[in-house]
C-alpha cells in the first residue's frame, strides 16, 4: 500500500479482493481508507471466499470502476512512484499496454525484458504484474477459472490470437517476487499449458518442441533428486 501511495499520478482506484484472511487485513485496510482519501486515491476493499487467485482477479475487474486494470499481487509493487505518470495517457488505439519486469530472489534482482509477443503461443512473454488491460476486454474475456495456474496466459494468448492491440513500452514496470503459486507448481503449470495450446490450436510437434520437453522433465527430475536448494543456488547465480 504505501508503494501504491507513493505514485505522483494519482487518478486511479486502488481495489484489493482480500480471501476473507483472518489475519487483521481488513482491520488494516479500514485504517488505510483515511490515507487514501487524503491522496484523493479511492480505495476500496471486499473479503469473502472466493475460489482462488484468478476469481478474485475477475471480481476485481467487475468491481472496477476505471478504464484500464493492473493486477498487483501481494508482494509485488510498482517500479517506482513515477511510473504511472510516464506511461499514462496512452494512444486510443492501445487495449492492453506492458513493459519490462524485475524479478527478485531472495534478496537478489535482475531486469527481464518482454520478449517478442509471438513467443504467447509458447510461454508468457511479460509478466502480468507489468500489463495494464482495459477492462472492457477483462469484462468481455474474463480469466478462465478451469486453468488454475495459467489462467493469465490464456487470457493474454486469447487475446494476441484475436488481434488485440498491444503496445509494449521499454521500461520496468513491477517488481516481481519469484516463488509464487505457479513457481511452486511447475508440473501443473506445465500441463496446463499444453492443455492450453491445444485448446486454441497453436500446439504444434516440432524438434525444438520436443527438445524444451526434454529440458523441462530433466530440470523437474534434478529438483526431485537434489531438492530446492539447488534451485536457489542456481537462481542466485541468475538474479545478481
Amino acid at each position: 500500500m504505501e508503494n501504491v501511495l507513493s505514485q505522483d499520478f494519482t487518478d486511479f482506484e486502488y481495489l484489493i479482493i482480500d480471501g476473507a484472511s483472518d489475519d487483521g487485513t481488513v482491520a488494516l485496510l479500514a485504517k488505510a481508507e483515511t490515507e487514501f482519501a487524503g491522496k484523493g486515491i479511492s480505495l476500496r476493499f471486499v473479503s469473502e471466499p472466493d475460489q482462488g487467485i484468478y476469481d478474485a482477479m475477475n471480481k476485481g475487474a467487475r468491481l472496477a470502476a476505471g478504464e484500464w486494470i493492473l493486477f498487483l499481487n501481494a508482494g509485488d509493487l510498482l517500479v517506482s512512484p513515477h511510473i504511472l505518470s510516464e506511461l499514462f495517457p496512452v494512444g486510443e488505439d492501445a487495449q492492453i499496454l506492458y513493459g519490462d519486469t524485475i524479478c527478485v530472489y531472495q534478496g537478489r534482482q535482475k531486469l527481464y525484458p518482454a520478449l517478442s509477443l509471438e513467443r504467447l503461443t509458447q510461454e508468457m512473454p511479460f509478466c502480468h504484474q507489468s500489463a495494464f488491460v482495459k477492462r472492457a476486454l477483462l469484462l468481455e474475456k474474463p480469466f478462465d477459472l478451469s486453468y488454475q495456474i495459467c489462467a493469465d496466459h490464456h487470457f493474454f494468448l486469447r487475446l494476441y490470437l484475436d488481434g488485440r492491440v498491444f503496445t509494449y513500452r521499454r521500461t520496468p514496470v513491477a517488481v516481481y517476487e519469484i516463488a509464487g503459486f505457479s513457481d511452486k507448481n511447475k508440473l501443473r503449470a506445465h500441463r496446463e499449458q499444453r492443455r492450453m495450446q491445444k485448446e486454441l490450436g497453436v500446439f504444434r510437434l516440432t524438434p525444438s518442441r520436443v527438445l524444451r520437453e526434454c529440458s523441462f522433465y530433466l530440470k523437474l527430475g534434478i529438483k526431485q533428486i537434489f531438492g530446492q536448494r539447488l534451485i536457489d543456488r542456481v537462481r542466485k547465480r541468475r538474479l545478481h
